[in-house]
């Protein structure tokens, strides 16, 4: 699935975005599509497409909540949702949107 994030106000979001991973196949060098986890930042009003699953954000963006470590990286982890929850605002920061 592949989300549209749209910052309400100036934000770093931890998510998933595609990228591509050489593989060699017999002779030959082909590109495969992956995912990566990387650090998002969007100032107000900014909007990024097609990124994969939104983690959490940035404890710069919300230095008064408690960061929870996943695999070694602080973030502030968003609360439970689903896709049929979307569209929805997080920590008044971010609206998470699913695109087709």
């Amino acid at each position: 699935m592949k989300y549209k994030v749209t910052a309400l106000r100036d934000v770093t979001v931890r998510a998933f975005v595609p990228t591509q991973t050489p593989v060699r196949i017999g002779t030959q060098t082909v590109m495969k599509p992956s995912e990566q986890e990387e650090w998002i930042s969007l100032r107000a009003g900014e909007v990024r497409d097609g990124v994969g699953l939104v983690l959490g954000v940035h404890p710069a963006s919300l230095p008064n909540e408690i960061a929870t470590h996943v695999q070694g990286v602080p973030m502030i982890l968003t609360a439970g949702w689903s896709n049929a929850d979307l569209p929805k605002e997080f920590f008044g920061l971010y609206r998470l949107e699913c695109q087709e």
